[in-house]
C-alpha cells in the first residue's frame, strides 16, 4: 500500500506532503509559507507574524455556532538527527518515508518529524472536512519547539479567543497528559590550553557509536547510554594508566536528544597503544553488559588518526574529564504519586570551539526549586574549574489540575468509542501548552493527545498508523460532543 492510501487519507496526504519540505528548528519559512498557501486557497482566515508562527480560524459547522470555540496546537519544526553515515542535508533534503506493516519511519536512517508533523496534519485535515460537526476552530502553528519555544512564548496574546485548547504532541493513544516539565538550556565553558605536538606522539581516535539515543525527557528514565557519559569514563580509565592528550574532541549532536555517538582523538606515545587497546576492550564489554537491553548495537573503535600541530593540554584533559564526570546526567527526582520524572538533565553536547571546551546540558523540572538545584550543581563545577556558565532558551511548566471540563469530555468520549478509560498523566517532557498560560484569559482548559510513536529525537521514530487512525477518530468525536 501507498503512504497516500492509508486511512485517514488526508491526514497522511498532508503528513507526506509536509516531510517533503525542510523544516529544522529556526527554518521554518518554507513550511510556514506552504501552510499560508493552504488557507488562501481554501478562503479560510489566518494570520502569521515575524517567527512565521500561523493561525487560521475555520467557522462552526452549522448548528454549532453557538458553542465555546476549541483551539488546537502543534509545532511545525523537527529535531535533524541521522546516522553518521547517511547522506542528508535536512536543509533541502526531503525525509523519505518507508512503510513496512503499520509502521512508518525513514529505515533508521533519519529522524521521521512525526513529532510533530503527524500533529499539524491532522490539524490540517479538520481545517479541511466539511463534513465535520465541529465548533469554531482556532489552529495554531508554532515554531522552534524543539529549539527554545521561542515561536510559542512570542505568540500575541489576542491569537486565543477561548481558554480551552488541544495540543496534538503526545506519542501514547491511550493516555491524556494533563501536565509537563519546564526546562532550560545551559552551557559551560572554559577555554584551553595548548601544547605542540612532538614527534613521539602516535595518534588514535576512539569512537562510540550504536547507542540508542532518544527523547531527553520521554526517554530520560529507560536506561539509555549517553556517550558523553560513557566517553569520560573511558577516558578517566585510560588517565590512571597512560599519559595522553587530545587532539578532538565531539560528543552528540543536540541538547535534547540523549548521545548515540561520541569521539575523541588522542595523542600517546607508541609503547602505550596495547594498553590503550587492551583498556577499550575491557571496557567495551562491561558496557555491553550494562547496557545489554538498550544498547545492543554499542560499539567502542580505536583506529590510527592524524594529530593536530597544537594538542589539549593535560591540565585542560583533566578538566574536561573531570568537568562531564561531575556533571548530573539523568534523573534527578521524581513525582512519587504519578510515577513520572519530576527533573532530570541531559548531557546532549561535548564540542570544542574558538578555544573554549563546551559541555551543552539540558535542565528539565516542574517546578522551579528543583531545575534550580541542577543549575547550581552545574555552576558549581564551572567554579571550581574555571568555567563560564550561560543559561538560554526557558520555557515554562505546564502544572497539573485536578479538574477539567476539557478532559471530562475527552474522558467519556473515549470510553464511548474504545469501551475502556483512557488514563490521565503528567509527562516529563516539555509541551508548549506552558506557553500559554499566562496569554489566555481564564484558567487554561488543556490536554495533549497523539499517536502511538517511538524513539523520537533520534533516527528510529516510528509511527503507527493504525493508532494515527484511532486519533483522528477519538479527535473528531470530541469536537463533536464538546458543549
Amino acid at each position: 500500500m501507498k503512504i497516500e492510501n492509508l486511512y485517514p487519507e488526508k491526514v497522511f496526504h498532508y503528513f507526506s506532503e509536509i516531510s517533503k519540505i525542510p523544516r529544522g528548528s529556526n527554518k521554518e519559512k518554507k513550511i510556514s509559507d506552504w501552510i499560508v498557501e493552504f488557507a488562501k486557497e481554501r478562503n479560510l482566515k489566518y494570520y502569521t507574524d515575524s517567527k512565521f508562527n500561523v493561525v487560521i480560524w475555520k467557522d462552526a459547522s452549522i448548528g454549532y455556532e453557538d458553542k465555546e470555540i476549541l483551539g488546537f496546537q502543534c509545532h511545525i519544526d523537527m529535531v535533524c538527527e541521522k546516522r553518521p553515515e547517511v547522506e542528508h542535508d535536512f536543509r533541502k533534503d526531503p525525509i523519505k518515508l518507508i512503510l513496512e506493516g503499520d509502521i512508518l519511519s525513514t529505515g533508521n536512517r533519519t529522524t521521521l518529524g512525526a513529532d510533530d508533523g503527524i500533529g499539524v496534519a491532522m490539524a490540517m485535515a479538520i481545517l479541511e472536512d466539511k463534513n465535520l460537526k465541529h465548533p469554531p476552530v482556532d489552529v495554531i502553528l508554532t515554531t522552534a519547539e524543539e529549539e527554545d519555544m521561542s515561536g510559542a512564548l512570542n505568540i500575541n496574546k489576542s491569537w486565543f479567543n477561548t481558554n480551552r485548547l488541544i495540543n496534538i504532541d503526545h506519542v501514547v493513544d491511550t493516555e491524556i497528559i494533563a501536565g509537563s516539565c519546564g526546562g532550560v538550556g545551559v552551557d559551560l565553558k572554559f577555554p584551553v590550553e595548548h601544547t605542540k605536538k612532538t614527534d613521539n606522539y602516535k595518534g588514535y581516535q576512539i569512537k562510540i557509536s550504536g547507542l540508542r539515543g532518544g527523547h531527553s525527557g520521554e526517554d530520560i528514565h529507560k536506561g539509555r547510554a549517553n556517550a558523553n557519559v560513557l566517553l569520560a569514563n573511558l577516558l578517566n580509565l585510560l588517565r590512571e594508566k597512560i599519559n595522553f592528550l587530545i587532539s578532538d574532541l565531539k560528543g552528540g549532536n543536540f541538547r535534547l536528544a540523549i548521545p548515540r555517538e561520541a569521539h575523541v582523538t588522542v595523542a600517546l606515545e607508541e609503547k602505550d597503544i596495547d594498553i590503550l587497546k587492551n583498556i577499550v576492550k575491557n571496557f567495551e564489554s562491561e558496557a555491553k553488559k550494562i547496557y545489554e537491553e538498550t544498547a545492543v548495537d554499542l560499539k567502542i573503535e580505536v583506529s590510527a588518526e592524524n594529530l593536530a600541530e597544537n594538542l589539549l593540554s593535560k591540565n585542560t584533559v583533566d578538566k574536561i574529564i573531570d568537568a562531564i564526570i561531575l556533571s548530573p546526567n539523568g534523573v534527578s527526582s521524581m513525582i512519587g504519586s504519578l510515577n513520572v520524572v519530576e527533573s532530570s538533565c541531559n548531557l546532549g553536547e561535548i564540542y570544542i570551539k574558538e578555544n573554549h571546551v563546551y559541555l551543552v546540558t539540558e535542565i528539565r523540572a516542574t517546578f522551579d526549586k528543583n531545575r534550580d538545584y541542577i543549575y547550581n550543581k552545574i555552576a558549581l563545577i564551572g567554579k571550581y574549574l574555571g568555567g563560564e556558565l550561560r543559561a538560554f532558551s526557558a520555557y515554562p511548566s505546564w502544572v497539573y489540575k485536578a479538574h477539567s471540563n476539557l478532559r471530562d469530555t475527552a474522558n467519556k468520549v473515549y470510553s464511548e468509542i474504545f469501551g475502556e478509560n483512557i488514563k490521565t498523566l503528567a509527562v516529563h517532557a516539555g509541551l508548549e501548552c506552558g506557553c500559554f498560560v499566562d496569554k489566555i484569559q481564564g484558567d487554561m482548559d488543556a490536554i495533549s493527545i497523539g499517536p502511538n510513536a517511538w524513539d523520537l529525537h533520534s533516527p528510529n521514530e516510528r509511527l503507527s498508523v493504525s493508532s494515527t487512525e484511532k486519533v483522528y477518530k477519538f479527535l473528531t468525536k470530541v469536537l463533536e460532543n464538546l458543549d
